[in-house]
């Protein structure tokens, strides 16, 4: 198990089981939106050692950004699910750390369970998709509800969501036009960067999306 300590004494802790395989509803959508929006998908679970609410999530989701289990988190996350964009080295040069870009918000805007699977529909049929790989609705939708069992359970609605600005980690620069940002990198800066967060009782994921050509 990964165990992780805040720097501030009284800030809340996290952990999260060792990477494992996902189950096979959970792969075959993180799946399904890498091919629908030619996207680097990552969904990262942990645990907090005092419940998120709506009232202090901002405040958790920030100390968990900024903690070594974030890090390690995505980097496994990125290693399990094939991409290696996260590597130690890139192009035989070595990365640059923290993963982290400096002065972000990852603001939060809530949502409702329906605003949800919305959202999962809208990565799978609607989203921006470079080699146009939208699924249809009669197949996209097996795919999200079989994620949605899966990942919460059969009380769905008693998880809370909320969508986070994906400004978190470094961007490749590809809508901004920079020439060599510092790697690794991850967002692209365009509308297919999504994040959403996941919470009920001490459990949160957090799905991130980076579709681009």
């Amino acid at each position: 198990m990964y165990v992780c300590k805040t720097a501030a004494m009284d800030g809340p802790n996290f952990t999260a089981p060792p990477p494992y395989p996902e189950p096979p509803a959970v792969d075959a959508f993180l799946s399904a939106v890498d091919h629908a929006m030619n996207s680097n998908t990552l969904l990262l679970t942990a645990a907090c050692d005092v419940p998120v609410t709506a009232g202090n999530r901002q405040d958790v989701l920030h100390a968990f950004l900024r903690s070594a289990l974030f890090e390690q988190l995505v980097r496994a996350a990125d290693r399990c699910r094939g991409w290696y964009n996260l590597a130690d080295e890139y192009d035989d040069r070595p990365r640059q750390r923290p993963l982290l870009h400096a002065d972000f918000r990852a603001t939060m805007s809530p949502l409702d369970h329906a605003g949800f699977l919305a959202r999962l529909r809208w990565m799978l049929c609607e989203a921006f998709s470079p080699y146009r790989h939208h699924y249809p609705a009669k197949e996209a939708e097996p795919l999200v509800r079989a994620f949605d069992r899966e990942l919460l359970g059969a009380h769905g609605p008693a998880w809370s969501f909320a969508a986070i600005s994906p400004d978190f980690l470094r961007s490749t620069g590809y809508y901004s036009g920079e020439e060599e940002p510092l790697k690794p990198v991850y967002f692209d800066g365009g509308d297919s960067d999504t994040v959403t967060f996941i919470h009920r009782d001490r459990t949160f994921h957090m799905l991130l999306t980076n579709g681009s050509p």
